[in-house]
C-alpha cells in the first residue's frame, strides 16, 4: 500500500489500540463501547478488514475470537491481527459515509461492491446527441446532459420513462430514430400514435420539442399538463371523439399518479442540494452534512442547544464556497465524477431511509440557506 493512502487511512480512523499476540478478551477490554468504522491491522499496521458496528468492543471480540466451527475455512483473523484501528460515529448515515470513503481508498477497482447501499436512479437526455432521447441511468454526473430523480427503484424509474413516451407520444425504439432518415416506422406510427421521426428528418424538430416538453413534465411542470389534458379531453368529449378523450383520461390519471408519487421527491439535477442534520446516537446533538449536487462536506457535531444558532452560521460560510471549491475531492474530472455519483446514490439511499425520518433535510434554493433552518434545530421545548 502506498505510503499517501496508509497516511489517510490512519488520518482517517485515529484511534489505535494494539495487542502483542492472539488476543485475548483481556486484551480488547480498554475499547469503547461506542459505534464506529473500524478497521482490523497486522503487526505491520496494514489493513486486513474494515467494517463498521453500533458497539466496537462487542463486535471485536465477537470477530475475534470465533469459535474454529464457524470459520468454515475462513483465514483466522485473530492469528494475524494485531491492531484495531476507528473512529466513533454518531448516526447509520456517518458509518456509511466513512466505511465507503475508506473502502475507495483501500479498494479502488471494486469498493462499490463492498457498500451497503446501492445505486440510485435517474431519468436522464443528452442534448448533445443528435436525437436526444430519455433513458434510465445511474450515471448521474458521468455522462453529459440533464438528469431528473432519484426515483426510489429502478423499476419505478423505467415505468416513469413508459409514462413520458405515452404523455408525448415519444419513440419507444430510439435506435430507430438515431438512423433518421433510413429508421424502420414501427406499429405506433401505422396506429397514428407516432409522426415516425425516424422514417423522416424533416420532423425530428418537432420530435426533439416533445422530448423538452416531456423534461419540463419531469422538472415539475405538472399541473399545467393537466389543465391542458383536462381541457383537451373535456372538448374531445363535447365533440364526440370517444376515443381520443378515453386516451387522454388515461394519461391524466398517470399524470397525476406522477405528481401524487413522485413529485416531492425528483428534482432536475441543478435542484439537488440539501443541508441534512442527523441526530446523534445516544446524544443530545446534530451532526450537519451539506450536500450540493454530489459534492458532500461533513460539517460539525453541535448539541441541541447551540445548533440553532451555530448550524446557519456553519451552512452560510461554506456556501460561500463554490461546491468543488468546498469539497476535499481531487482527481481527474473522471474520478471526480464517479465519487460525485456515489456521494448522490449515498444520499438518495439515506433521504429513502427510515433514519431520515428523525433528520432535519433542508433543499436549498439557489444556493441559499434555508431561512427557518434555526427553527428547525431547535428543541421542541426551547
Amino acid at each position: 500500500m502506498e505510503e499517501n493512502t496508509r497516511h489517510l487511512i490512519e488520518t482517517a480512523l485515529p484511534e489505535k489500540h494494539t495487542w502483542p499476540g492472539r488476543p485475548t478478551v483481556a486484551d480488547l477490554a480498554p475499547l469503547p463501547g461506542c459505534p464506529a468504522v473500524y478497521l482490523f491491522v497486522d503487526d505491520a499496521g496494514a489493513p486486513l478488514q474494515l467494517l463498521t458496528t453500533q458497539q466496537l468492543k462487542r463486535a471485536a471480540i465477537s470477530r475475534l475470537s470465533e469459535p474454529e466451527q464457524t470459520r468454515r475455512g475462513r483465514v483466522d483473523l485473530a492469528e494475524i491481527a494485531r491492531g484495531i484501528r476507528w473512529r466513533r460515529v454518531y448516526s447509520s448515515f456517518e458509518a456509511r459515509y466513512g466505511y465507503y470513503q475508506l473502502a475507495r481508498l483501500m479498494l479502488p477497482g471494486r469498493y462499490r461492491k463492498e457498500l451497503s447501499f446501492g445505486p440510485a436512479w435517474f431519468l436522464h437526455i443528452d442534448w448533445t446527441a443528435r436525437v436526444p432521447e430519455p433513458r434510465v441511468t445511474e450515471q448521474i454526473w458521468r455522462l453529459p446532459g440533464d438528469f431528473i430523480g432519484p426515483w426510489p427503484t429502478r423499476t419505478a424509474c423505467r415505468q416513469a420513462l413508459e409514462g413520458l413516451w405515452d404523455l408525448f407520444d415519444l419513440c419507444r425504439h430510439p435506435v430507430e430514430v438515431r438512423k433518421s432518415p433510413h429508421g424502420q416506422a414501427c406499429a405506433y406510427a401505422d396506429m397514428g400514435r407516432c409522426d415516425a421521426p425516424c422514417a423522416d428528418s424533416a420532423i425530428l424538430g418537432a420530435y426533439i420539442e416533445r422530448v423538452r416538453a416531456a423534461l419540463r413534465f419531469a422538472s415539475g411542470e405538472i399541473d399545467s399538463w393537466i389543465a391542458g389534458a383536462g381541457d383537451s379531453m373535456r372538448r374531445a368529449a363535447g365533440e364526440q371523439q370517444f376515443e381520443l378523450a378515453g386516451k387522454l383520461k388515461s394519461q391524466l390519471e398517470f399524470a397525476r399518479l406522477w405528481k401524487e408519487r413522485w413529485g416531492p421527491i425528483v428534482r432536475p439535477d441543478q435542484q439537488l442540494s440539501y443541508v441534512l442534520a442527523v441526530p446523534a446516537t445516544r446524544r443530545k446533538a446534530w451532526k450537519l452534512y451539506l450536500f450540493r449536487r454530489g459534492y458532500l462536506v461533513e460539517g460539525p457535531l453541535l448539541s441541541r442547544r447551540k445548533a440553532p444558532t451555530e448550524a446557519p452560521a456553519w451552512l452560510t460560510e461554506q456556501l460561500k464556497r463554490s461546491p468543488d471549491e468546498a469539497s476535499d475531492l481531487l482527481g481527474n474530472a473522471d474520478s471526480v465524477n464517479e465519487i460525485r455519483m456515489v456521494q448522490t446514490w449515498l444520499v438518495a439511499h439515506f433521504l429513502r431511509h427510515k433514519e431520515s425520518r428523525d433528520a432535519v433535510t433542508a433543499r436549498l434554493e439557489h444556493d441559499r440557506p434555508p431561512a427557518n433552518l434555526a427553527e428547525m434545530l431547535a428543541e421542541p421545548d426551547s
